[in-house]
């Protein structure tokens, strides 16, 4: 067997991978099979010939380094996200239907911010510019007549408004101690969920799972509003 005949097999035998590679499902073993047969090309185009195919060499060389650096990228995607204590008690209260990581980078959009006790900071009848969720504490949602709900741990201010573009319906204020909330700026949080589809239906069926418990609970004294588990929300 000669050197040509080297070549020629190492060159059938990158391209019966790149074969496989096609019928791959999982996009990790589509890449690593592509990188292995471009090793196993790269030798017939070298020495085959007289002259080196430094055209394909080139080509060749591009695919294997964009396949490598996907495979960077998917590696570090794929890695388990850190959540801090408060965090996880809130994915765990109201977020289980979103992956960590997705959970993580929407809650970074987010500031935190500590409310003094019996504070009103939001007015009947206004444009409200933020969604805002209590991660400590209550506040008090004084109604058009003078009716009083309160919205606990866990749940959501504002999201009508956020939904709807409409005016404020109702006054809120922090009750007798202090609450913290999370607030988003409603203008940057629908950039970022533009074209995230998938995040919105989960976010849509968040809020519905809030607007449920709203309604159930205004005649019950609860401190918490759990949505991922008293609704079940799993992930999907």
């Amino acid at each position: 067997m000669n050197d040509w005949d080297i070549y020629l097999i190492l060159l059938n035998c990158g391209y019966t991978i790149y074969l496989a590679a096609f019928l791959a499902k999982k996009i990790v073993w589509l890449r690593l099979l592509t990188i292995t047969g471009n090793f196993l090309v790269v030798p017939y185009f070298l020495y085959f010939r007289e002259t080196p195919l430094w055209n394909s060499i080139f080509w060749i060389s591009i695919y294997t380094i964009i396949n490598l650096v996907m495979l960077f990228i998917i590696y570090i995607e794929s890695r388990d996200v850190k959540l801090s204590d408060l965090e996880q008690k809130i994915y765990d209260l109201t977020f289980k239907s979103l992956e960590r990581r997705v959970f993580k980078k929407l809650i970074d959009h987010g500031s935190l911010e500590e409310l003094q006790p019996e504070v009103d900071f939001i007015t009947r009848d206004t444009e409200l510019e933020s969604l805002m969720y209590v991660v400590e504490g209550e506040v008090e949602v004084v109604l058009k007549h003078g009716e009083q709900i309160i919205i606990p741990t866990g749940g959501f201010i504002g999201e009508q408004s956020y939904i709807t573009g409409e005016r404020t319906s109702a006054d809120v204020k922090t009750g007798k101690e202090a609450a913290k909330i999370i607030r988003w700026n409603s203008q940057v949080l629908r950039k970022y969920l533009a074209g995230k589809e998938v995040l919105k239906d989960n976010l849509d069926l968040i809020f519905t799972a809030d607007l449920i418990h709203k309604l159930r609970d205004m005649e019950e004294d609860i401190d918490q509003i759990r949505h991922s588990q008293d609704l079940k929300i799993k992930n999907k």
